[in-house]
Parts: C-alpha cells; structure tokens; sequence
C-alpha cells in the first residue's frame, strides 16, 4: 500500500491502458492478407533482386538449320535465339523422364504463364524447344504444341531439324550429350537419354546462364529473365 501512494495516479493510469491495449493486440484475429503478406515478403527475400547482379557471357549459340512450319522451309537456329531474351531447352515428345522433358516443360510453363501476365515482359521473351527425336517429332507433329502454346505476348517455338545428324552438330557445341537407348537385340527404342540444360540467352545470341535439373527453379529464371532486360536498357 506503501508503494501505490507513492506512485502517481498519472503513471499507474497510463500503465494500466498499455497493459488493456496490449491484451486486445493479441485476442485481435490475424488477417489472412498480412499473414500472406509476410510469406511472400520471406520467399522473395530468398532470391537476389533482378539487377542487383551481373550474368557473365558463357557461349555463343551455334546457329545450324532448324525447321518449324515446314521441311521446306529451314531456319538458322540464330532466327530463334537473337532479338529477344530467350529461354531454350531441348525435348522430344514422347520423354517420360521426370527429371527431364516434364521437369522442363513444367519450367516452361510457370515462366510462360509469369510472362504472359506482366505486361511489361510482353514480347521481350521467348520460349524454344528444340526435339531430340527429328524423326517422330516432325513439323507437321509439333504444328498442334506451335500453335496451341504459343501467344503474342510470349512466343514459344517448337522446332525440329532434318535428321540426327543436323541435331548432332548443335548438342556437341551446346555441350548436351544424348543417345538413343537400345533393346536387348540392339534395336533402338523411343528412349533418348539426355542431359538436361535449360539455357538463358539474351538478344544477341549469348547464353548466360544454365540450368540444370536441381537448379531449374521458375523464380530464379524469370529473375534472371528481368536482369537481362534492365541490362539492355
């Protein structure tokens, strides 16, 4: 009793309405948005920001013969991979793999859909896949994925060559070995084993970074993506 006639009426007042405001603070119901707010603000803080790092040049792309619309009709792969930031990979179409053509494709996906939806990407990225299996995958084939996938706002070609041996030059300068796998009589199955590399390349034709299957994650690409453009303005 002693103490509280010594303590002013003012200080225990006031000490008495922090206490009440701090009691309501935590019987208050969390909104649902900060929660998200805050999970959102940890996962990007994971991720350098786009343009606060520098891509080195690896390797230029080769430029062989590729075909899209026609057999007839041959394409310089450099028609596909200048002019435009672009994501390329290699596929065929009947890979099951899931550490391969799926994971890629699942890759590509995510990073058309983030294009497709921020219009200040449109029409600065392009997605290309090129077949491993020129036989099966012809451009007649692929002609349903060229124009079902791809859309103004993010082109997405799928390309073809004439032969394996057309397809052989551009994987030996892309260093991505592939080989056909074989029965037990030594015919050769639909089963190309291959190496999974996912190539950034900018508008002059330079891959500047690649990705591998514990490293293809959509968010560091599509932040990778955003680095090469604030760079070429």
């Amino acid at each position: 009793m002693t103490e509280l006639r010594g303590t002013p009426y003012a200080f225990l007042l006031w000490t008495w309405c922090v206490l009440a405001c701090c009691a309501l603070f935590l019987l208050l119901p969390v909104a649902p948005d900060c929660v998200a707010g805050t999970e959102q603000g940890a996962a990007a803080s994971i991720y350098p920001k786009a343009g606060s790092y520098k891509l080195q040049r690896i390797q230029e792309v080769p430029s062989g013969w590729v075909l899209k619309e026609s057999k007839w009709l041959p394409r310089r792969l450099s028609t596909y991979t200048t002019g435009k930031v672009t994501l390329f990979s290699f596929f065929y179409g009947v890979c099951r793999d899931p550490l391969g053509c799926p994971a890629a494709w699942a890759a590509f996906q995510a990073v058309h859909d983030a294009v497709k939806s921020d219009p200040e990407l449109h029409n600065k990225v392009r997605l290309v896949f090129l077949s491993l299996d020129p036989e099966a995958d012809t451009p007649e084939a692929l002609s349903f994925y060229n124009t079902s996938m791809s859309t103004p706002e993010a082109p997405w070609a799928f390309l073809t060559t004439w032969s394996e041996g057309f397809l052989a030059n551009i994987l030996e300068r892309m260093y991505v070995p592939a080989a056909r796998e074989r029965d037990p009589d030594g015919k050769p199955t639909d089963i190309i084993t291959h190496l999974l590399k996912v190539f950034l390349i900018d508008k002059n034709g330079w891959v500047r970074e690649v990705y591998t299957t514990s490293f293809l994650n959509p968010d560091v690409i599509l932040s990778d993506i955003k680095t090469l453009l604030l760079e070429e303005n």
